[in-house]
């Protein structure tokens, strides 16, 4: 059965057409060989070095080049599904999606140069996923800058934040709802006509790909499935008999498709609008499908997020209602994995999620396993350890800092190397004098 208001083919076929987005003419970025070698170059950073494809592409770029600059031009290009392989992490399981270099490399022409510059204009300050100069460090200072510009105004903490998230959210993204939030942003930008149509063109074929089979499936089963949350491994293990191709559901976008970055941080656009120009809240932030607002009365956040649930109903968008709460400023809450509480002199405190350092300390053993296995080199453990360490000791507590260095300094017989000396290195290399008293006179207790 075909359901036709939730076809992709309803929006691009009608609202685009009549609108003046698409004719005929030359498509300047996509045909642009210099621009095609660019996005090869990036493609190959990015990937990893010894993969065959990737020296493929490295020892072959200007081949590379014009191939995929003649598929483009003679409208031969179709994206591909690409490679599937299951990520389990923090207690979920889920797929991602391994393109090839070729369709990589076209995600990098439609994303750098038309996507991007035609959403950023269109975003709030405080959508700090998946931006160059932003990400999760700006978001997470952007919330506390919001916490004490709260405590600022008022003088006090005595107020209340929600915390909303959206369940399953890339799964669970509808096709005819995504594209028409792309449609009316595309066309308001200053972008040539011309390549916003081969740019649709692309993009009509990479919702392709994201289609799930339900070919097993009622029809009245699969109506159900665009009002519900839908798990995109629904298919793992499943006879390939069954799938035949007969039945789409036009629901999802795959996560490690690059074009899914765009469409997460602008799809719930409207959320963030309300929040900021409507109610006027101005401590209000997203991180992709993590949101919080604050304000002075409980109401008006309950107020608040009854329209964003109206929103999200509209969009077919999840929320969370066991995650979603709303708390004291002064009491202590969670946010991207950071604990936070604000206190009646107005400073913000912030400890890490004692299940992040958790984590860490048992990838540094699995780490240590590979390295006996020689399937990684110490090189690379160290830098990965100086990455994260780098990244959250501002929020660690010294004992946790200074153990975490031991374990690595017992794991692997080595100190960390650093380039200069600093106050984290200090901090990883000395022990407080306050925790060996403390030591020594529960031993004296004890005896």
């Amino acid at each position: 059965m075909q359901i036709n208001a939730n076809h992709l083919d309803t929006v691009t076929t009608g609202a685009i057409n009549t609108d003046g987005l698409i004719f005929g003419g030359i498509n300047m970025i996509f045909l642009d060989a210099n621009i095609i070698y660019e996005a090869v170059c990036r493609t190959i950073k990015g990937s990893r070095k010894d993969k065959y494809a990737t020296q493929l592409y490295q020892v072959n770029k200007l081949l590379y080049t014009a191939m995929l600059q003649e598929a483009l031009s003679s409208g031969t290009y179709k994206p591909e599904t690409g490679n599937k392989f299951v990520l389990s992490e923090r207690g979920k399981t889920r797929f991602v999606t391994n393109n090839s270099m070729t369709d990589k490399v076209v995600n990098h022409i439609l994303c750098d140069e038309i996507l991007t510059p035609a959403l950023k204009r269109f975003l709030i300050h405080d959508n700090g996923a998946s931006q160059k100069g932003k990400g999760v460090g700006f978001h997470r200072k952007r919330f506390e800058k919001h916490l004490r510009d709260y405590f600022k105004r008022y003088g006090t903490n005595e107020g209340y934040i929600l915390l909303g998230d959206f369940s399953g959210y890339y799964a669970n993204i509808r096709h005819d709802k995504c594209s028409e939030v792309l449609a009316h942003f595309l066309k308001r930008s200053d972008l040539p006509v011309e390549d916003l149509r081969t740019a649709w063109e692309i993009l009509t074929g990479i919702f392709q790909t994201f289609r799930l089979d339900v070919s097993r499936f009622s029809d009245e089963e699969i109506r159900a499935m665009y009002t519900q949350k839908v798990d995109t491994m629904m298919n793992f293990g499943v006879d390939e008999n069954l799938l035949t191709g007969e039945k789409f559901l036009n629901k999802g976008v795959d996560i490690g498709n690059q074009t899914s970055q765009n469409i997460g941080i602008v799809f719930p656009y409207r959320f963030d609008n309300y929040a900021k120009i409507v109610a006027g809240i101005k401590g209000y932030g997203r991180y992709t499908d993590d949101f919080y607002a604050i304000a002075r009365g409980k109401e008006t956040l309950k107020k608040l997020l009854d329209n964003l649930k109206a929103i999200a109903e509209e969009y077919g968008i999840i929320i969370n209602e066991r995650k979603t709460r709303i708390v004291k400023l002064s009491s202590f809450y969670r946010h991207l994995q950071n604990g936070y509480s604000l206190t009646d002199t107005g400073r913000v405190i912030c400890k890490i999620n004692p299940k992040s350092i958790t984590r860490e300390r048992r990838k540094l053993k699995a780490y240590k396993r590979l390295l006996d296995a020689k399937r990684i080199t110490y090189d690379e453990v160290e830098n990965i350890f100086k990455s994260w360490i780098c990244a959250n000791y501002k929020r660690m507590s010294h004992r946790q800092i200074y153990n975490m260095a031991q374990l690595f300094t017992e794991l692997f017989r080595r100190k960390l190397k650093w380039k200069k000396y600093s106050q984290l290195r200090w901090l990883m290399e000395h022990s407080s004098p306050d925790w060996n008293s403390a030591e020594t006179t529960s031993s004296a207790k004890t005896k």
